[in-house]
């Protein structure tokens, strides 16, 4: 295939490196030490933006606490994901909790042979099994394992688990009750969504200790920590002359990634592999190129806006410029669909006493 001839490779940079940069060193420094002082039974809630380094962060929280040391029989850590593995991928408890029993391998309800292999009549086994007796079992479980931390990652899927809004509330109350009785410390980790879910419950919201993974604002601070992670990235990218460096676009980069780095690293992993394709280096017009469109960063600046200002945080301009042309578009929407008068059919009209048809 000609079109591949030439193509470097070596050229097109994942990012995937760990660069300590202020916030999430300090989102670290915060969940590490809530978890190796707080009672069991209390809730820790790790939250941010899409693309900030969430889950690379309890991955480093959980080989830190934990080092690389094989518990025979114990599991000091159990994390799942959150699965949309209901009827009509809807959020099930009941398979998240028969999903967590086998991620511990518990000697009945695991439908996991030795073999790695599942085994249907284990499967239809615990399908049959009421959902008390699973929950019953997991705390047991828990506590046979020496469990003490319990970490719940992608929990904004939790609202998916019913269409009225109290449904994730009562999941995450769920949770944090199963949590206390078997004593460890329940780790709810996710996107902004899942902050409105939280408060709705008095009681969790009584119980957890935050922790924010944010991005960088528009502040002189937050800026001049973004301009050093784009610094250590130049580093590392094939950059045409004729751009010079990385800070030459910041602004660009900063406007396109609404200051989340997941967002940036991915704008210029793009960057470098349209560059590798042309066979050039890394210039402007690939990094404009790399640069999602307006509407696609919709989602994500409407969920930025609403945390932040559940937060209580300073609406951000580069966030508000995201929003304002979908804003307007909906204002002019709305209007169009206000209800009119039938065609050849005459407004109502009030008359004046004494002047009546």
């Amino acid at each position: 295939m000609e079109e591949l001839v030439g193509i470097d490779l070596s050229k097109v940079k994942t990012l995937d490196f760990k660069i300590p940069h202020r916030n999430w060193n300090q989102a670290f420094a915060e969940a590490y030490v809530y978890m190796t002082t707080t009672s069991p039974g209390e809730v820790i809630s790790i939250f941010g933006p899409t693309r900030a380094g969430k889950t690379s962060l309890l991955e480093e929280l959980i080989t830190t606490i934990c080092g690389t040391h094989k518990f025979e029989n114990e599991m000091p850590v159990v994390k799942i994901e959150v699965d949309n593995n209901g009827g009509k991928a809807a959020f099930s408890y009941r398979s998240f909790i028969m999903e967590t029993l086998g991620l511990m391998n518990h000697p009945v309800y695991s439908s996991i042979k030795n073999d790695g292999w599942s085994d249907p009549n284990r499967l239809d086994r615990n399908e049959r099994a009421k959902e008390s007796t699973l929950v019953n079992a997991l705390i047991e479980c828990f506590k046979q394992r020496k469990t003490r931390f319990w970490i719940v990652d992608e929990a904004q899927d939790l609202k998916y688990a019913g269409r009225h809004a109290m449904a994730a509330a009562g999941v995450l109350d769920a949770l944090k009750t199963l949590a206390k009785k078997a004593g460890v410390v329940l780790v709810v980790c996710g996107t902004y969504s899942i902050l409105e879910s939280m408060t709705r419950s008095g009681h969790f919201e009584g119980r957890k200790h935050d922790v924010h993974l944010g991005r960088y604002r528009q502040i002189d601070e937050d800026i001049e920590e973004f301009l050093w992670i784009l610094s250590n990235y130049n580093s590392v990218l094939d950059i045409d002359p004729s751009l010079g460096s990385l800070d030459e676009c910041a602004e660009v980069l900063y406007e396109g990634s609404l200051g989340c780095i997941g967002l940036l690293r991915a704008c210029l992993y793009r960057a470098s592999v349209y560059a590798a394709i042309e066979r050039k280096r890394i210039g402007l017009d690939h990094i404009y190129k790399s640069l999602k469109s307006s509407n696609q960063m919709l989602t994500t600046a409407a969920e930025i806006r609403l945390g932040e200002e559940h937060l209580g945080l300073k609406p951000c301009s580069v966030v508000e410029a995201a929003l304002e042309n979908e804003e307007e578009k909906q204002k002019k929407s709305a209007a169009k669909k206000q209800k009119k008068s039938k065609c050849f059919q005459r407004k109502p009209k009030r008359y004046s006493s004494g002047n009546r048809l």
